[in-house]
């Protein structure tokens, strides 16, 4: 009797002591779990392709190339991989830059031949840089291409394979929409003109000699009919394209703008709709009594280095991620491009303008004019840790 109250016993204990060991195995996989989570998270964050502006993508542009590392000093992604997608105007586009240029320190020269500020950014970063700017555009042009500015279907249409249908196409204020592209690309690209999406499906759209617009279906293997409801949100190509993790907006001399508070709405409207929290606001680089702003001005000399009310505005809206490019190019622009200041130059710096050896016209640059221009960009750039 004793006996088997005995073996009871032990079964008993043994019963238990399994059940612990199984809590504690239990336990012990779940905190591990979660702790591989959470450095699968971070890790995540820190190659997301939409970067924490806390963080920087490189220490250098002139090391080989490569960003964060883990802990064994292996790169997590190259910065090839980064895109810095510039919008804007005839300045962005680079209209004005010409052959030879070279940008002379000492022994080192750099052929600079027909750059754009783009070009330098490139050159600088070794990251993708894509220019996206079109001459002529407005404020509200570039946000409306970029998306900031949205644009619907105007009133719902079936677009049959093969046929052209008239559609009406509308911002969100209502008022109706021509673009010199609908592409969202300068005209001398080398993308289909006029293509958007809506829905995520292709359309070709094309302007009737009394600007009507006509749609079309750009794949012409679809075979079936696509019905676009009023309030579809028109996208062009050039935004359907495009992942910024850095973008860059120079705008506003051109206008599209009444005051000063709507051209910072524009502005806020693209940063939203970039995908990105890592950006740049370009300065115009108009003299002040030149510019679109000029009216508020007798002479640039009477602003010279300081900001014009344009620029202070936009200086209060968006703080270090503005740069004022005027009076960087003023201060910095000879240096940068290696020039020897001029007769005329030390006229213009007097008169509180931008050297006329940086400039292609009285609002344009040239070659030497954007690669100080896209150097100041790229100091920019690292100041706020983006490469």
């Amino acid at each position: 009797m004793r006996t088997k109250r005995w073996v009871k016993d032990v079964m008993h204990g043994i019963v238990i002591f399994g059940i612990c060991a199984t809590v504690i195995l239990t336990a012990s996989v779940v905190v591990d779990n979660i702790w591989t989570k959470q450095q699968a998270v971070t890790v995540s964050k820190d190659v997301n392709s939409n970067l924490d502006c806390e963080q920087s993508l490189c220490n250098s542009a002139d090391t080989e190339g490569y960003g964060y590392e883990d802990n064994n000093g292996e790169a997590l992604f190259s910065v090839n991989e980064k895109n810095i997608v510039c919008w804007g105007d005839s300045i962005t586009y680079g209209l004005g830059g010409q052959d030879n240029t070279y940008i002379v320190h000492g022994d080192d020269s750099i052929d600079a031949s027909g750059w754009g500020y783009t070009d330098v950014l490139k050159y600088r970063t070794g990251m993708n840089v894509y220019n996206l700017g079109v001459c002529g555009e407005t404020s509200y042009d570039i946000a409306l291409r970029q998306g900031g500015i949205k644009m619907y279907v105007g009133k719902q249409v079936t677009v049959r394979p093969g046929a052209k249908t008239k559609i009406n196409i509308a911002d969100e204020y209502g008022n109706p929409v021509i673009l010199e592209n609908f592409n969202g690309y300068e005209t001398d690209n080398e993308e289909p003109d006029n293509v958007v999406y809506i829905n995520d499906t292709a359309f070709q759209l094309e302007e009737s000699d009394d600007g009507s617009i006509y749609i079309s279906l750009y794949d012409k293997n679809i075979s079936k009919s696509v019905k676009l409801k009023k309030g579809s949100q028109v996208v062009t190509k050039a935004a359907h394209d495009m992942s910024a993790d850095v973008v860059v907006i120079q705008m506003g001399s051109n206008g599209g703008w009444d005051d000063y508070d709507e051209l910072i709405e524009q502005y806020k409207a693209m940063i939203a709709n970039s995908g990105t929290e890592c950006y740049i606001i370009v300065g115009d680089t108009d003299n002040p009594d030149e510019s679109i702003d000029g009216a508020n001005y007798e002479s640039s000399a009477e602003v010279g280095n300081a900001d014009t009310l344009w620029e202070a505005a936009l200086r209060e809206a968006f703080g270090e991620h503005f740069i004022n490019m005027r009076t960087y190019m003023i201060e910095n622009g000879l240096d940068i491009a290696g020039l020897e200041a001029t007769e005329q130059d030390n006229s213009d710096l007097d008169d509180g303008k931008v050297p006329g050896s940086l400039r292609y016209d009285y609002t344009h640059l040239n070659s030497y004019g954007y690669y100080v221009i896209g150097q100041g960009v790229y100091e920019k750039g690292r100041e706020l840790g983006y490469w």
